[in-house]
């Protein structure tokens, strides 16, 4: 793979849809957004990967928003990962970017050596809506469910939306020749 094509899919959202069906979606890649995000913090792993999963989640999610809206999902839990907070700020322009950026509170001392969505417990899943200047926010919550932050969310649009939703992530680190280990996520 050539450098320019492996660059043409970094930070990547594209549409689909399947003809003669009602099945659509969106195919995601982060790479340098996500380095970026990860980078400004100094997380353990396992937060890494909870704020990796929400930013692509994010992404995928946000793509579908209008110019200039925002899109925050957050997480709270009462295990060692607290909060994990992110936004994604759909373009002022056409053909300018989107932005996305995320957070994450925890407490170190009670993080322990399990996966990373063992280090949330009790909690819910929340999706933010802003239309903008003199629209109401439009907000929604569900309880955290299943084994990652994704399955909380098809929870999320098939309890609120009432929407057949299916996320399909994959991340974690990679490293090429020579290059220093980093972050990847796609969904």
């Amino acid at each position: 793979m050539t450098l320019a094509i492996k660059t043409a899919w970094d930070d990547t959202v594209l549409p689909f849809q399947l003809d003669n069906s009602d099945i659509r979606g969106r195919v995601s890649r982060l790479d340098g957004v996500l380095a970026g995000i990860l980078r400004q913090h100094n997380y353990p792993a396992q937060v890494e990967a909870l704020v990796a999963e929400m930013a692509v989640l994010t992404a995928l999610i946000g793509e579908s928003m209008k110019q200039k809206w925002k899109l925050s999902l957050q997480v709270q839990s009462k295990g060692p990962v607290r909060m994990i907070a992110t936004d994604y700020y759909g373009p002022s322009e056409s053909g300018d970017p989107a932005r996305i950026r995320a957070y994450a509170s925890f407490d170190e001392e009670r993080l322990t050596e399990g996966d990373p969505y063992s280090q949330l417990g009790e909690g819910y899943f929340a999706i933010l809506i802003d239309q903008g200047q003199g629209m109401t926010p439009y907000q929604g919550i569900s309880p955290l469910t299943g084994a990652s932050i994704s399955s909380s969310a098809e929870t999320y649009f098939a309890q609120s939306e009432q929407l057949p939703t299916r996320f399909q992530l994959n991340l974690g680190k990679s490293t090429e020749s020579g290059g220093a280990e980093h972050w990847r996520a796609g969904g």
